[in-house]
């Protein structure tokens, strides 16, 4: 599946330097000297005597944290981090400190993934590959609260065809995301929702800020929802409603109140790419849904559309398919794709005459759209074959029935439909439309007509010489026109043909 990366330039908050740590040891105070002096190796050795003898100092863990993160340490940055935040005489200050350390190393950790992961799209070199995997597990380590860069790992996993562990990263992005989605759901919003809407719908925010950093304009709502914190980011451009772009619910204590508000963008991608993987391996039931959690997260979404209606109608839920896509076809009329899917579903439940409605309303504002002209064409044969079949066995009953030749009218307005297409140069010369107007104007009697379709396939006999499609129909023209000596060389050279 292709795959488009952003560059997402994220701005760092300010970090919060300490102002000093209130050192009692001779191990603490050699590492406060250590650590102002930049020595971080001394600093960091001082540092683990401390906690050996004292692992409850919360100070050392904090001071091991931030030395740690000058060591380019980040792992053990986010260990004793861990750690400090498990301490229970820790300060929330100091916890947010220790988010807004793990953050900033963060920003650069994602940053560089992206460079790297689009530089191996661009280039595909191994080494920015490798990069970029490293940065996005550097991403990881610092802050494991985040989903965006294992959105981004199960993009470069798939980029590689590596399925299995992309489909892993996505169910460990998915975990970190479901609880936001199903509230959103919940509450009977999404993905486009206007920002009016979400007020009416939550109420008042409990706070709110609003960004005007960029050229939109972008609304951070923060609200209570059952003694939870739900923030909804809502984007306006020009002088459009701000509709909502992203959410985060239930974040974790560990994130520092700053980050609370940054706005994040709800990415569909995992989700998408975890059903079509899933409808690939023949889990039908696991791909819709994951299809429904799509159409639920974003209304206006339609790429999942003709994948979902044909699981629907594999699991034998046809009329919600049906449904589904004429709940599309009234909110977007003049969507010429939708309305084809909804049509040809139509036809499949044999719902004919809908289905010819739904073609000719295309033709209304398409009279070219070939799709509609062929399946009209088709439609209208068919409907005279079955008219005319039910008068034939009505004269095979009563000898004195006189036939009812009503169909004579459908036929005509298959070929006219049939001729419109072939002014298309792609269906000009096509055999299907040569072959069913012949018929057609056999039936009719209109022997001119029929002259001068067998002639135009003649022509074309240089053209198809390797086709043993054309001798088959060639040899049904001449047959029913009786031209038997004609039939016999088609069929010897249909033969000749594997």
């Amino acid at each position: 599946m292709n795959r488009t990366v952003y560059y997402l330039v994220l701005i760092a908050f300010a970090a919060l330097m300490t102002q000093g740590f209130q050192c009692a040891t001779s191990e603490m105070s050699t590492a406060r000297k250590a650590y102002q002096a930049k020595n971080y190796d001394k600093a960091k050795e001082s540092l683990l005597k401390e906690l050996e003898l004292h692992p409850e100092n919360c100070e050392a863990q904090i001071m091991l944290g931030k030395t740690s993160l000058r060591m380019n340490d980040f792992k053990g940055m986010a260990d004793a981090y861990a750690k400090a935040r498990a301490c229970p005489g820790v300060k929330p200050s100091d916890v947010n400190e220790m988010s807004i350390d793990a953050f900033n190393a963060w920003v650069g950790f994602y940053n560089e993934g992206i460079n790297k992961y689009n530089d191996y799209v661009t280039n595909k070199q191994d080494a920015d590959l490798r990069a970029a995997i490293v940065a996005l597990q550097g991403a990881m380590t610092v802050k494991p609260e985040y989903s965006e860069p294992l959105n981004l790992m199960g993009q470069l996993h798939e980029s590689i065809g590596d399925t299995n562990t992309a489909m892993t990263t996505y169910l460990e992005w998915w975990k970190l995301e479901e609880a936001g989605f199903n509230i959103m759901k919940t509450k009977q919003l999404s993905l486009g929702t206007t920002r009016q809407e979400v007020l009416k719908t939550l109420g008042t925010p409990v706070q709110q800020k609003l960004d005007t950093a960029t050229n939109e304009l972008v609304y951070k709502d923060k609200f209570d929802v059952g003694g939870r914190d739900l923030y909804v980011f809502s984007t306006q451009t020009g002088s459009a409603d701000a509709v909502v772009t992203g959410w985060t619910y239930n974040l974790p204590s560990s994130i520092a109140e700053a980050e609370k508000w940054r706005a994040r963008n709800a990415s569909l991608a995992p989700l998408k790419a975890m059903a079509f993987t899933n409808f690939s391996r023949g889990k039908n039931e696991d791909a819709l849904g994951l299809c429904n959690i799509v159409q639920a997260a974003k209304p206006s979404d339609v790429e999942l559309i003709p994948m979902r209606t044909q699981l629907l109608q594999q699991l034998g839920k046809s009329d919600e398919a049906l449904m589904e896509i004429k709940r599309l076809v009234d909110a977007d009329a003049k969507n010429v794709s939708t309305r084809l899917q909804y049509a040809a579903l139509l036809m499949q439940l044999e719902r004919t005459d809908e289905a010819m409605v739904q073609y000719t309303i295309i033709l209304e504002d398409d009279a070219t759209n070939s799709t509609s002209l062929f399946n009209l064409a088709a439609a209208f044969k068919n409907k005279a074959s079955v008219i005319q079949r039910a008068e034939q066995e009505q004269k095979d009953k009563n000898k004195t029935y006189k036939i009812n030749e009503s169909y004579l009218a459908d036929l005509k307005t298959s070929a006219d439909y049939f001729e419109q297409l072939r002014k298309s140069p792609q269906y000009a010369d096509n055999l299907t439309v040569l072959d069913q107007l012949a018929n057609i104007y056999e039936v009719r009697k209109e022997r001119a007509k029929v002259k001068a379709i067998i002639m135009e396939l003649e022509a074309l006999e240089m053209k198809y010489q390797t086709n043993k499609e054309y001798y088959r129909v060639m040899e049904g023209v001449y047959a029913r026109n009786s031209m038997l000596e004609k039939m016999k060389e088609a069929t010897a050279k249909a033969q000749q043909l594997k």
